[in-house]
């Protein structure tokens, strides 16, 4: 076979490699509209578990109030109980011996006397129980309507619940097409390296075989002809080629601020809901599954601490000036002074959490105090 045969022949082989790469499967992967509508998922899931969250609260102050209510009418019917029963005692006392009294008493005046406190005694005993029986059918009335808020309760509970079982399993299909989609970038990355080999080696192979025809005619052997001399193996050259570009992937670092939450996450603008007692969410919470990371959003120095309410938490004092709070998380990471994306501990559901979806409670004090509604900084970062 002649040079150029030759040449033919190895572009051929190459061109045959290279489109058998090119054509092998596909893995089957999540595309950026089933991450975007997968997303949107689980943050709706994030605020209808909020809403369920707030409706808890209500229905948990409704009750606390009702049940104050009847602990002060119930205490009110015990006075009452207690007074009409000193009065029964009185006036069956006097009652037993109110007529001897009379028929003994000489002075008309004395008897008049008498028979006018025995009336105000005996109208005092009707107004006393009058009063117990309003305040014993008060105290029926309130016991039912606590009744009924505690049924509700009840109801709103079971709701959260399910809130609760429908966040988690949007997370896990939210992490699941994650890593189809790093898998599928992965992948293709695998692929444009083995094209870019293929394309390499036949790039070398051509420039070999051409080279070995010049070197012949070049050969002051006086035949010119003969077997070719072994070529020496040339090892595939990578060429520089530029990066593949790979699917997009969420948002999540910036320059100078990057998301608390590395992983599946959901949120939505809970701050100022209340939370019971009066009492308002002073942060966002960030759904995760356990032990997704968290990291430094800015760079500072992290200290750790530990509450009954927050359980692990940390405090962060940004380089920024501003100064974060994280609480719940399952296990601790890095402390003291830490680059921002520096993985400082975990999700988890520590403190008051405890039983609840795992979350990240994240707070943002602007200049180091005071409170601001994390919601839009997270959304532009997260």
């Amino acid at each position: 076979m002649g040079p150029r045969h030759r040449r033919t022949a190895t572009l051929a082989g190459v061109a045959v490699t290279v489109l058998f790469l090119a054509t092998l499967p596909h893995p089957a992967s999540a595309d950026a509209e089933d991450l975007a509508s997968a997303q949107q998922r689980a943050n709706r899931a994030a605020d209808e578990l909020s809403k369920a969250e707030e409706q808890l609260a209500h229905a948990e102050d409704t009750v606390a109030n009702l049940e104050a209510r009847v602990a002060r009418v119930d205490a009110r019917v015990a006075a009452v109980r207690d007074q009409v029963r000193q009065l029964a005692v009185r006036q069956y006392v006097q009652g037993t011996s109110q007529i001897t009294r009379l028929l003994r008493m000489a002075d008309a005046n004395e008897v008049v006397r008498a028979q006018q406190y025995a009336s105000v005694v005996a109208e005092t005993s009707t107004d006393a129980l009058g009063q117990y029986r309003a305040d014993k059918a008060d105290l029926r009335e309130e016991v039912k309507a606590l009744e009924r808020e505690q049924d509700a309760r009840a109801n709103v509970i079971r709701d959260l619940r399910r809130r609760q079982d429908d966040a988690m399993k949007e997370l896990a299909r939210l992490a699941r097409l994650e890593e189809e989609a790093r898998a599928s970038r992965e992948e293709e990355q695998r692929r444009a390296d083995a094209v870019a080999a293929a394309a390499a080696a036949a790039a070398a192979r051509a420039a070999t075989a051409t080279a070995a025809p010049a070197a012949a005619a070049a050969d002051p052997s006086p035949s010119g002809s003969g077997p070719e001399p072994p070529s020496e193996p040339t090892a595939p050259l990578r060429p520089a080629t530029t990066p593949t570009t790979r699917a997009p992937t969420p948002s999540v670092t910036t320059a100078d601020w990057i998301c608390p939450v590395q992983g599946p996450r959901a949120f939505s603008n809970d701050y100022g809901a209340p939370r019971g007692g009066g009492a308002r969410h002073q942060g966002t919470d960030i759904l995760a599954p356990k032990g997704t990371p968290v990291v430094a959003n800015v760079g500072g120095v992290v200290t750790q601490r530990s509450g009954a309410i927050s359980g692990l938490a940390y405090f962060l004092a940004g380089d920024d000036g501003n100064r974060y709070f994280g609480a719940h998380l399952d296990s601790f990471g890095a402390s003291g002074r830490v680059a921002a994306g520096t993985r400082i501990g975990t999700v988890g559901d520590t403190g008051d959490a405890r039983g609840g979806p795992p979350h990240l409670h994240f707070e943002i004090h602007p200049g180091g105090s005071g409170y601001t509604n994390p919601y839009s900084t997270l959304v532009k970062y997260c």
